[in-house]
């Protein structure tokens, strides 16, 4: 079963804070929260009210032994790791998109540079603004087709 420090171990890592962090919203030090956490000290009464209203949870459960209690915070703890994890897991996909896609755009258009350099349509125009606008409407359409991606990301995530 948790004690007070394990408690207030748990309950900083759960909610994503820094031992500095928390020192700062309840106007300790550092080192104080550091000696919670280890045993070494308890909190007084009035940082431990504080404390509840910070991690959102009673008093008595800060002060009293309970095995639910623990399985909770672990829970939330898990359920913050698997958030992090799937969000992770959303950005690699968007990179691998936005690469796969400048890929697959600028090998035509490069497809598309040796057919008129193969052809030489110099006879209508030079190959060189060919070329030219060759590259920039590539880079128009994956700039387009990256951003219209993400604007769909964007959507979805906020749903």
């Amino acid at each position: 079963m948790m004690n007070l420090s394990d408690k207030i171990l748990e309950l900083r890592k759960a909610n994503g804070f820094s031992q500095e962090q928390l020192a700062e919203k309840l106007g300790v030090s550092r080192q104080s929260v550091s000696k919670w956490e280890s045993g070494e000290s308890l909190p007084e009464v009035e940082r431990l009210i504080e404390l509840s209203a910070i991690f959102n949870v009673t008093t008595d459960y800060l002060l009293k032994p309970s095995e639910v209690d623990e399985l909770a915070i672990r829970t939330e703890m898990l359920e913050k790791q698997q958030q992090n994890l799937i969000e992770e897991n959303m950005k690699k996909d968007r990179k691998r998109f936005r690469i796969f896609s400048c890929i697959v755009i600028y090998l035509i258009a490069f497809a598309a540079i040796l057919i008129v350099r193969f052809f030489s349509f110099e006879r209508l125009l030079s190959p060189a603004p060919v070329i030219l606008i060759i590259l920039v409407v590539a880079t128009a359409i994956a700039v387009a087709i990256n951003l219209r991606r993400e604007r769909k990301n964007t959507k979805d995530i906020k749903r």
